[in-house]
């Protein structure tokens, strides 16, 4: 594990850094310094290895078995977050389509990699996949809200895993612009289907007669 001074992983000597580094001395593995990042590089994790880490409080993601911090959300992001799962989870459930589920869940796309999408769903015809303590696949739909510390990692990272798992459905949030990306999955690479702005509705075929104009979505209450 990489522990670099960025979002993306553990940082130096944290709590969970020091799990790991016993962990794996314990298993006669070496640790390898880098003097170029100042970090401890550790063997990777599979998921199951991943799952088994101290609960420190903070939200992390496996990515190709490193572990990864995420940093707490902003309020724009929960307004966005919250209203979208409220509008988006009444529906669904009244039309029995599936289920919607919201942060921190893991999704388990591969045996060393499970990501945190902010917003998920999973269609009735698939829901042998949700597991108790996590998604063993890939949803149907996956919802990241962007801010300006994951912008670069959902789009360059993140969008190609969910890409090669084979999501079939990604949409992009922006609450600083109020814009919305529409991503659908053509072989093995996504297109964007609609960039939606201002008085726009976002509506899909996932969701058949569903609507949500924009201005519902990006409601911050009047605080911003």
């Amino acid at each position: 594990m990489r522990a670099k001074q960025s979002r993306f992983h553990v940082p130096v000597k944290s709590e969970l850094t020091h799990y790991l580094e016993r962990r794996w001395l314990r298993r006669g593995l070496v640790e390898v310094y880098n003097p170029f990042m100042g970090t401890k590089v550790i063997p990777k994790l599979t998921y199951e290895e991943f799952r088994q880490l101290p609960d420190d409080g903070k939200r992390y993601e496996l990515i190709g078995g490193e572990v990864h911090l995420t940093p707490a959300p902003h309020t724009k992001h929960q307004y966005v977050v919250h209203n979208l799962d409220i509008a988006l989870s009444v529906y669904v459930q009244k039309s029995n389509l599936g289920e919607v589920w919201e942060a921190p869940l893991d999704v388990r796309l591969s045996e060393d990699t499970a990501l945190q999408p902010d917003l998920v769903f999973v269609a009735s015809r698939r829901l042998e996949i949700v597991r108790e303590e996590f998604i063993a696949g890939a949803p149907d739909l996956v919802v990241e809200v962007l801010s300006a510390s994951t912008a670069v990692h959902d789009r360059a990272t993140k969008l190609p895993i969910y890409a090669e798992a084979g999501v079939p459905e990604f949409w992009l949030i922006d609450p600083q612009a109020k814009t919305l990306e529409v991503l659908r999955l053509q072989g093995k690479k996504y297109f964007v289907d609609a960039t939606l702005a201002g008085d726009q509705v976002l509506t899909s075929n996932l969701f058949p007669g569903w609507q949500l104009p924009l201005r519902d979505l990006f409601d911050f209450r009047g605080r911003f």
